[in-house]
């Protein structure tokens, strides 16, 4: 059924955006006929921490939504849900939890708007909000979930916490441990301390679309051989346009060093590198090419090291040879998940390509992906 619904020819979807409680429950729900036609701007995109911004435009004629103490304010949390009507139903997807960035009210002869950036959820641990006041220790051998729930309990001084939903954690994390002092000093950040934490963990995290914060293996988010794929683009006329690559060669990198913290009198390090043969872009094709080294202290073994220099390395390869294309509004895309894609004018035989980047707009509802073919990453070897 949701699959009919979205290959119909004509897709406008409905969007509802949500003003939230501290707590994340709903305060209220925007009147849809006050967000303008072009209102809606949305884009994720696949890397740790913040993911999604949101661009929203309100009609603002009687001040409704002016910033202020008793209305839309500096803490102001806000989410997004896209819809697709079937029958007499309503279809709605979730497209993440959101607070407020900037906000721009114009009032002249021809309109009253107020446009809001919105920015991702985990934005907060990096902004003033998440900055230390003073240095902040978490001691070797913490428990790692409690130290998370612990930055996420933050009291923000006001009578609130920083959020309220628990973190998502893999099972295989339950029960870990700090394996060495994390410290950040007086003026750094909360994200620091998250970032630290999920170094130790080999973890990729990020806020999911309902606003739980989550930490997920590396090396099973990184492994595209398991990996369903979620849709199939066989017709480029009927369901694609503008296609087009982007090679950067500059930037071009099939080598990374990662060198961790110096334990008994040991430096961590791991050097990964491209040498998939199916990859136009391995060593063996163009010869070596290093990115500077990455230095994490926060590495306290060289399998971690090997871990994180895996991790460089894939995000590196998405914008050596990547792809760009417009295709209508599909809301079960999601950033690192593979579509299959049929091009004959570029030599794609049904290529499983990673979805890097997702953008839409209230204008017309078309979609904007970015894309990785399978083929050219590193680790991974496709069968026919």
């Amino acid at each position: 059924m949701l699959e009919k619904l979205i290959k119909r020819t004509f897709i406008k979807p409905l969007y509802r955006v949500s003003i939230l409680n501290p707590d994340e429950s709903v305060s209220h729900i925007i009147d849809s006929r006050d967000i303008l036609e072009d209102g809606i701007s949305y884009n994720e995109e696949y890397q740790n921490g913040q993911r999604r911004s949101v661009t929203l435009k309100l009609a603002n004629p009687h001040g409704q939504y002016s910033p202020s103490i008793n209305g839309i304010w500096l803490d102001a949390k806000f989410s997004l849900d896209v819809g697709l009507v079937y029958g007499k139903r309503i279809i709605w997807f979730p497209k993440g939890v959101y607070v407020t960035g900037d906000v721009t009210s114009t009032d002249n002869d021809s309109e009253k708007v107020v446009s809001i950036q919105l920015k991702d959820k985990y934005a907060v641990f990096e902004s003033k909000m998440g900055t230390l006041h003073e240095s902040y220790e978490i001691p070797v051998g913490s428990d790692i979930a409690d130290a998370i729930r612990g930055i996420l309990n933050f009291s923000m001084g006001n009578g609130y916490i920083l959020d309220y939903k628990q973190p998502i954690l893999d099972p295989s994390f339950l029960g870990r441990k700090t394996q060495s002092t994390i410290r950040v000093e007086e003026g750094g950040n909360l994200g620091q301390l998250i970032d630290a934490l999920a170094t130790q963990l080999s973890a990729e995290y990020y806020y999911n679309n309902v606003g739980n914060l989550c930490f997920y293996p590396v090396n099973e988010t990184i492994d595209d051989s398991n990996k369903p794929v979620i849709w199939v683009y066989d017709k480029l006329k009927s369901s694609m346009s503008n296609l087009t690559l982007n090679y950067k060669n500059e930037e071009v990198i099939n080598v990374i060093k990662v060198v961790g913290d110096n334990i008994d009198n040991g430096i961590c390090s791991a050097v990964a590198e491209n040498n998939n043969a199916e990859s136009p872009i391995c060593i063996q094709r163009i010869g070596r090419r290093a990115a500077p080294k990455y230095t994490e202290p926060n590495i306290w073994d060289d399998k971690l090291a090997k871990d994180k220099a895996n991790y460089y390395l894939r995000q590196h390869s998405f914008v050596g040879v990547d792809f760009s294309v417009n295709v209508g509004f599909n809301p079960v895309l999601a950033v690192n998940n593979i579509v299959e894609v049929e091009n004959k004018f570029i030599g794609l035989k049904r290529e499983k390509l990673l979805i890097t980047s997702i953008s839409f707009s209230s204008v017309d509802g078309l979609t904007t992906l970015k894309l990785c073919n399978v083929k050219e990453l590193p680790f991974m070897l496709w069968g026919d």
